[in-house]
Formats: structure tokens, sequence, C-alpha cells
């Protein structure tokens, strides 16, 4: 028998989103949920789909729709995890899209997927100054900065913003890891990121090996 967290995972990967309005029912009906199953299935099923797009199985739309959908779901269910005991310290994680790019669509997933791998995620949103990465990092303490461009006359600011973090001696506190159209790995490495996603399915795995697992 297929269990709620199976159910969950599976409307997700289908991008069902009867059989989703369904589980999130059922989830706010259950007693006991498990917060990490719950978060588990988010997770794995994000991927999955993920890598469906990767593969051109699933198109944008598709991406944006189930997107949506587990946004909203987690939503619900913000009762639910903010009753679970926290035993550590939550890690934080800032994400923004460059000064000069509006496009979030891929820094928003990841976003997400990075709230379902259990992080704190500040997002700064799009057309981020240099000034307001350091300011944020400053102020959240995160462990992952995330930093997207997808035109190619704003991936300049990448190391600008990165330049920022060591002039105020905050580069070392926090794993940069970037990704979008308009940068790749040989950039990574040139402005002193610690890592590049192709895509928004690479990024957790990308996160875990620059953490040492979570």
């Amino acid at each position: 028998m297929v269990n709620l967290y199976q159910e969950l995972q599976e409307a997700i990967v289908k991008i069902d989103r009867d059989k989703l309005e369904s589980v999130k029912k059922k989830v706010l009906k259950t007693p006991s949920v498990d917060v990490d199953k719950l978060v588990e299935s988010i997770r794995t099923g994000l991927e999955e789909v993920g890598l469906k797009f990767e593969s051109g199985e699933y198109y944008l739309a598709e991406l944006i729709l189930i997107g949506t959908e587990v946004s909203e779901a987690v939503e619900k269910w913000k009762p639910l995890f903010e009753k679970k005991e926290v035993k550590e310290k939550v890690k934080k994680a800032v994400i923004g899209t460059v000064e000069g790019d509006i496009h979030d669509i891929g820094k928003n997933i990841v976003g997400m997927m990075l709230v379902s791998s259990g992080f704190e995620v500040i997002d700064l949103g799009n057309d981020v100054t240099a000034d307001k990465f350091v300011k944020a990092v400053k102020e959240n303490h995160p462990v992952v900065l995330g930093m997207s461009a997808l035109l190619s006359t704003t991936r300049d600011n990448i190391k600008k913003a990165i330049d920022a973090l060591k002039e105020n001696e905050l580069r070392d506190s926090v794993k940069i890891i970037i990704g979008g159209a308009a940068v790749d790995d040989d950039f990574a490495k040139a402005v002193d990121a610690d890592g590049y996603a192709a895509n928004a399915a690479e990024t957790i795995p990308l996160v875990k090996e620059l953490l040492g697992g979570f």
C-alpha cells in the first residue's frame, strides 16, 4: 500500500495537481506526521522533476507549475514545521539574482529545494547589488550563498559581489555557489566561487558535497 509520503513524492513527480491537493489535506488530517519524511519526499520529488526537465521530458511551464503547487503546500503545512522541535541550529542559505538581471525562475526553484532540504532561505530577489549580498551575509551568517545570472552582461556582477565579500572579510565564512545560463564551471573557478550547478537538480548534491552532508 502506498503511504502518505510516497503519495506526495509521486504527485510531485507526475505533476498531478489533483493528487497533490488530496495529499495536502491528508497531511493536515494525519496525526503525528513525520516532518522529516515530508521534507525528504518533497526534496526527492523535486529532484526527479528537475531531471525530467533537463532531459526534455518536462517543459519550463510544468516546472513553474509544480514549483508553485509545492510552495503552496509547504505554506499550508507551515504549522507542522513550526511544531517540530529543532535539535540543532537551522542552517541558512542566502540566494539572489545578480544586479542587472531580473530572471528568477531557476533561483526560485533552487530556493524551494533548499527549504525542502531543511534550510532557512533568505531570498534577496533579483537585481541584487554586491552591497546587498554583503549585508545579507553579515546579518544572517549563512553557510551557503547562491548567486545566479542568466544575462551574459551581468555575470561579472558575481565577481563584483565575491570581491566585496573578500573586502569585508566574509568570503571564507560561506560556501558560494553560482548558476544560470551566463555562467559555467570555468567561470566559477575564475571568480573564486566554491561550485557551479548547471541546473536546479544539481544544486542540492553540490551543497551536500560542499558542506560534507547535511
